[in-house]
């Protein structure tokens, strides 16, 4: 435990390094520097560190309306926000559509590292990926197969974006504590939900958590290591045994 929290501990420093670096070039260079993309966790933390650079404005963008992962900008505060150097690419194909772990693991085989891509968008039609500008006539030239399935890969608009596949489940819970809902929403027992809690494995809106106790509300994301995640829509009345009723999404897909 100590290893994992202690590795966990060496890749927060040095993507405060990395921020506050970049925060530092714009400054100095007097113009935009960006970041690589980000997990909803990192944007959180780069917020933080933007909040306390007077220097610099940030801003984060991830090429459409609810993009999960995302690319910052650090801009002098003089600066109108600037456009984002992010290129969106469908993979056009006769045959079938590869799937997420499919595509990524594709891109991986390529030697693409995570932080040049933004969501993957599977269960799009077609498919899209969304890439730094920097990395896309490398995609479009050599990204043409994940496995036994063919495609190419072309520029286009983002277009409309499909709502991640989900599930609405709608359940009640006795408290608001993150492992009766979490329990629920994931569909395990509360006891085996408050082990992982404690053992680091969940997330309440991308920040790491080890009480059980912790209370949701309404719009909060509950992430668990391996199983995805769910967003708490709506916390009704109660019941007649005066248990809550709770809705929530369960996300069966990651972008």
């Amino acid at each position: 435990m100590a290893t994992k929290n202690n590795h966990s501990s060496e890749e927060e420093k040095l993507l405060i390094a990395r921020i506050s670096d970049a925060a530092r070039l714009s400054e100095k260079r007097n113009c935009p520097v960006y970041t690589d993309f980000l997990s909803p966790a990192q944007q959180m933390l780069a917020v933080k560190i933007a909040q306390s650079l007077p220097f610099s404005a940030f801003y984060l963008w991830g090429g459409y309306e609810n993009a999960e992962r995302k690319m910052g900008v650090f801009i002098p505060k003089r600066f109108e926000k600037p456009s984002f150097p992010i290129t969106v690419l469908a993979l056009q194909t006769r045959g079938e559509y590869p799937v997420h772990p499919e595509i990524l693991g594709a891109l991986t085989g390529l030697g693409v590292k995570r932080e040049k891509i933004g969501d993957i968008l599977a269960s799009a039609n077609p498919p899209k990926i969304i890439c730094d500008s920097s990395l896309a006539p490398f995609l479009i030239e050599n990204f043409t197969k994940s496995g036994r399935k063919a495609f190419r890969a072309e520029e286009c608009e983002i277009g409309d974006v499909p709502e991640a596949e989900h599930e609405i489940k709608t359940f009640t819970v006795p408290s608001l504590r993150l492992d009766c809902n979490a329990a629920e929403g994931f569909g395990m027992a509360r006891t085996k939900m408050a082990e992982l809690i404690k053992k680091g494995g969940a997330s309440l809106n991308w920040a790491e958590t080890d009480s059980p106790a912790t209370v949701v509300s309404e719009g909060d994301t509950i992430s668990l290591r391996g199983h995805g995640r769910v967003v708490v829509t709506q916390i009704g009345g109660h019941s007649r045994k005066d248990r809550i009723f709770v809705t929530v999404k369960r996300y069966t897909t990651r972008k």
